[in-house]
C-alpha cells in the first residue's frame, strides 16, 4: 500500500510537472498571439489615422482654396467699384476744371 501511495505521489508529481510545461507553452502561445494582434491593431490604427489625417488635410486645403477664391472675387468687385468711383470723380473734376476755366 505504501508502494502504491509512493507511485501515486510520483505520478501526481509527473502529471503536475507535465501540466506546468503545457501551461507554460500555452502561456507563451497566448502572449505571442497577443503581441501579433497588438502589432496588427497598431498598424491598422496607424493607417486609419494617416488616412483620416490626409482626408482632413485635403478638406482643409479645399476649404482654403474656396476661401481664397471668394476673397479674390470680393477684391475684384471692390476694384471695379473703386474704378467706377474714380471715373465718376474724374468726370466731376473735369467739369469743375472746365467751369473754372470758362
Amino acid at each position: 500500500m505504501a508502494k502504491e501511495t509512493v507511485q501515486a505521489v510520483r505520478q501526481a508529481e509527473l502529471n503536475a510537472a507535465q501540466a506546468e510545461k503545457e501551461a507554460t507553452l500555452k502561456r507563451d502561445e497566448i502572449i505571442l498571439k497577443a503581441h501579433e494582434e497588438a502589432k496588427t491593431i497598431i498598424v491598422t490604427m496607424t493607417k486609419d489615422a494617416a488616412k483620416n489625417g490626409e482626408e482632413s488635410l485635403s478638406l482643409v486645403q479645399s476649404q482654403g482654396e474656396e476661401l481664397l477664391k471668394a476673397a479674390e472675387l470680393k477684391a475684384e468687385k471692390e476694384i471695379l467699384l473703386l474704378k467706377e468711383m474714380v471715373k465718376s470723380k474724374e468726370q466731376t473734376a473735369i467739369n469743375l476744371i472746365l467751369s473754372e476755366v470758362v
